[in-house]
């Protein structure tokens, strides 16, 4: 009888410890919501990790980077992870001023019961301060560990507040919606250049009209041979200390043993 007693009672602790966990972050929204700035603007920041069992001079590993729109009391945050070795397709969560959303292609849910939500790295994101803060600096955990490097470095805030701040009604089932498919990117940049007949595109348009471009296949297989995957170019930039690394110290070297 005692076990069975027990048995029941574990389900409710974990509805209790879920709706805690809950709460926690919707305060942690709250002020996050309650602290953007003013003025409009947009910034990046760059995230890297302490390689797991690293000695403390080694380089940090590159964890993912997030682009922050903002137009108080709204806020757009675009956050590409690092995940299995690759790097995701953004995560988009906006505020309309009240609440925060999990928004995808297909509409936008409530974000605190959307499954990204429980991402340790997507909290370290929503806890990070939204205001003016100094260029680098160190995340730490409560026994001053610390478990992440930010880099944020300002950008144009040169956007449309009615497409960045956009929520959509949603269109599929709400479980799936919840997962957060479908992700899209408002700070994703579009390139047109001389090689977009190589990329299969027939017709560009330019400040003259539209151009007409011929295909070539071999120059698609060509591009696509000489692609970088993002990590390897990610830890090409962190050693040579290009944007945004400039701003990382050098690495410490270990002087010769006495």
């Amino acid at each position: 009888m005692r076990i069975v007693t027990l048995l029941s009672i574990v389900p409710s602790l974990v509805l209790v410890a879920s709706l805690s966990a809950q709460d926690d972050m919707a305060s942690i929204l709250d002020a996050r919501r309650q602290a953007i700035p003013k003025e409009k603007r947009v910034f990046e920041e760059t995230w890297l990790t302490p390689a797991e069992g690293a000695a403390p001079t080694a380089e940090p590993s590159f964890a993912g980077r997030v682009v922050v729109f903002q137009d108080r009391p709204k806020e757009r945050l675009e956050i590409r992870r690092v995940t299995g070795g690759e790097l995701e397709d953004p995560l988009v969560i906006v505020s309309d001023g009240r609440g925060y959303y999990l928004v995808t292609r297909v509409g936008a849910t409530d974000l605190i019961s959307s499954e990204p939500i429980g991402d340790p790295f997507v909290q370290r994101v929503l806890r990070s301060p939204p205001g003016t803060i100094e260029p680098h600096r160190a995340v730490r955990d409560r026994d001053g560990t610390t478990t992440a490097i930010v880099l944020r470095h300002p950008r144009e805030a040169d956007f449309d507040e009615d497409e960045v701040f956009e929520l959509k009604s949603p269109q599929i089932e709400s479980s799936l919606l919840k997962k957060g498919l479908s992700s899209f990117s408002a700070a994703q940049e579009r390139h047109v250049a001389a090689s977009a007949g190589a990329r299969g595109v027939d017709e560009i348009e330019t400040a003259d009209g539209k151009v007409d471009v011929t295909p070539d296949p071999a120059a698609v297989q060509w591009m696509e041979e000489q692609s970088v995957p993002p990590l390897e170019f990610e830890e090409f930039r962190i050693e040579a200390r290009l944007a945004p690394y400039n701003d990382l110290p050098e690495p410490e070297t270990e002087g010769p043993e006495a």
